[in-house]
């Protein structure tokens, strides 16, 4: 089957996270991705790991982070602050339908390498901005990292116990991941508009606009009704009961997002006085009585197992689930989505696993062609190939310092 996005060709000046995630699901959706790093140290995600595994050869392999979101992508190495290596970068821009950069704001234009400068090569060129907090504005030129926009936007206020005086930043780097897929749906977006203008555009996203924007459901209520929302643990400022609750041997999520869910839940676990009596009848008194009921709730789940809760909320049709470990988790996706566990072949590494695309379509697919790269594994396909070096231009370029 075809991919939905096959013959649209990516130059990627991005680094770190979101950025490269960003091209990465890209590539997924069938884009031709090259991907630019630094001569040697290659992109930072090279040195990040949880695995032993991965400690070795770094950076030529990469870390496990690096090759956990950087698969169907060729990598070069060139050296950008030198002549020729941005000479090699603008003809790589014409050959692109789509650039995309995260370098903090002005790097760009001291490259030569911004839009303004690349749009008179490539007049229909798309070229996309990612940063921690915009490209003007009073916080533009701060140096910004995933924590750092999840401090500045209250998410790590709301994370963590109730009764936690410390702020908990969430397991996953959601500002990150949240900014690629937002810079990923604008792209789309101008892609699509220059089918029908047959004109490029500058494309701009922040990471804490992007994470405001995941904020959304508290915006009218802290805006307009001044709320203060405070950390939960796994509760919701919003619906109760719709949390995790400890049982005898785990713990068991439980979402009601109506009163009858709520009315059905209660009869479930045997405890209908819960829904008849008047402070937990609608959801707006069970959120006044939080505390009060979350505790007798819990109290009945602590004498069964996690898996006896599991199966009686399911039979009535009660949102549940198992808290899992990640181990837990990722075994289970084997079962319950087998088409989001691949594995790809690297040349240095073997088997390699990777998280499969969430993205599905009926008439077109996107696929996973190209294992993670190895630092400057494709340099000299690259330049002679596309740019039609040969290969004494290839090796003046080498000595010259201007790529690996």
């Amino acid at each position: 089957m075809r991919r939905p996005l096959e013959g649209i060709k990516v130059l990627d000046l991005t680094h770190g996270v979101a950025g490269p995630y960003c091209t990465m699901l890209l590539g997924d959706l069938g884009c031709d991705i090259i991907k630019i790093e630094k001569p040697k140290r290659g992109d930072a995600t090279r040195y990040m790991n949880v695995s032993e595994k991965f400690h070795t050869d770094i950076p030529r392999v990469g870390g496990d982070y690096f090759l956990a979101i950087n698969r169907n992508k060729r990598a070069m190495t060139i050296e950008l602050k030198s002549t020729e290596g941005r000479k090699i970068c603008e003809e790589l821009a014409l050959w692109a339908d789509v650039v995309v950069q995260n370098f903090r704001p002005g790097v760009t234009q001291r490259l030569g390498l911004d839009y303004q400068n690349l749009k008179k090569i490539n007049p229909k060129l798309i070229y996309g901005n990612i940063s921690a907090f915009g490209l003007d504005g009073s916080l533009s030129e701060k140096a910004g990292m995933d924590i750092a926009v999840q401090a500045r936007s209250g998410v790590m206020r709301i994370t963590g116990e109730h009764d936690s005086q410390r702020p908990i930043r969430p397991g996953a780097s959601i500002s990150d991941f949240g900014g690629g897929i937002y810079l990923t749906t604008a792209l789309l977006a101008a892609l699509f508009d220059r089918e029908r203008t047959g004109q490029g555009q500058e494309v701009s996203v922040s990471l804490l606009d992007a994470t405001m924007s995941m904020l959304i459901n508290y915006s009218v209520a802290v805006i307009d009704g001044k709320a203060d929302v405070q950390p939960l643990g796994s509760g919701h400022p919003q619906l109760v009961p719709y949390q995790a609750f400890a049982s005898k041997d785990g713990f068991v999520v439980v979402a009601t997002g109506t009163n009858k869910t709520y009315k059905d839940f209660c009869y479930a676990i045997g405890r209908p006085d819960l829904q008849e009596n008047p402070q937990f009848a609608t959801n707006q008194s069970r959120v006044k009585n939080r505390l009060l009921l979350v505790e007798q709730i819990e109290t009945v789940f602590k004498e069964q197992t996690t898996q006896h809760w599991i199966e009686v909320l399911e039979t009535v049709d009660i949102p549940c689930a198992p808290v899992n470990s990640l181990t837990q988790a990722f075994e289970e996706l084997k079962n319950t989505s087998p088409q989001m566990t691949q594995t790809v072949n690297h040349s240095a590494l073997g088997p390699l696993s990777q998280l499969g695309i969430p993205f599905h379509f009926s008439n077109c697919k996107g696929d996973i062609r190209r294992p993670p790269p190895m630092l400057n594994e494709h340099t000299e396909e690259i330049l002679q190939d596309l740019l039609n070096r040969s290969s004494a231009e290839i090796q003046t370029l080498r000595d010259n310092q201007v790529i690996q």
